[in-house]
């Protein structure tokens, strides 16, 4: 029995040692998504993510935040094919990323991935996708509705959409409000619990609901 418990805390160390590890060589490279604004920038961070996920197979946070920058190129990307490829990418990350104890953010990534396949072909895919992708929002919010990422990806979801369909600056910005309330509650970055990405994001987007309200 003895040896039992001895084998249960040495495996339980080794664990929380790797998951230790993970986050150092993550951390560095996820502090400045929130000024990465270029397809270019982007790529740099997927190159960088890549070699962690490739050294931690394994481990959900190196394949969410992977997921994330392939993500984030598609929107740069100017390539239809290319587009979804990216999206491809990171779809394909979703049976690690289903790993993820925060069973909120599983559905936020499934959200982003429905709204990033929406982006690359809006007039052809609104129909199928935007269900998806609601439908995800919709579950996350069910398991945790203080997750930013729910507004935030609503309100840009709605400041895209046209405002006969029920979306423009002015009905978006209700998300973005609701969104900096659950930002303002979060006070740390820590990439296990990634809740935090997205606060410049929402900031810009103030800007630009500024911009057309007032025209």
């Amino acid at each position: 029995m003895k040896q039992v418990i001895l084998s249960v805390v040495l495996a339980f160390t080794l664990q929380a040692n790797a998951q230790d590890e993970i986050k150092k060589e993550l951390e560095p490279i996820c502090a400045t998504f929130d000024s990465t604004a270029t397809l270019e920038g982007w790529k740099a961070k997927s190159d960088q993510l890549a070699l962690v996920k490739g050294k931690y197979p394994e481990n959900w946070m190196p394949a969410y935040y992977y997921a994330y920058s392939c993500i984030q190129m598609s929107y740069f990307e100017p390539t239809l094919a290319i587009k979804d490829a990216l999206v491809d990418n990171a779809e394909e990350q979703l049976g690690k990323i289903e790993a993820c104890p925060l069973t909120d953010e599983i559905h936020i990534m499934k959200a982003m991935i429905a709204n990033a396949r929406i982006g690359a072909d809006p007039e052809n895919r609104w129909q199928k996708y935007g269900k998806i992708f609601d439908e995800n929002l919709k579950s996350a919010k069910a398991l945790n509705e203080n997750n930013p990422h729910i507004y935030l990806l609503k309100g840009i979801s709605t400041f895209y959409t046209p405002k006969m369909f029920g979306g423009g600056a002015k009905n978006a910005k209700t998300y973005f409000d609701k969104a900096k309330v659950k930002y303002d509650l979060i006070t740390y970055t820590d990439v296990d619990k990634p809740f935090w990405w997205g606060r410049n994001t929402c900031n810009y987007f103030f800007g630009e609901i500024d911009k057309e309200l007032n025209k």
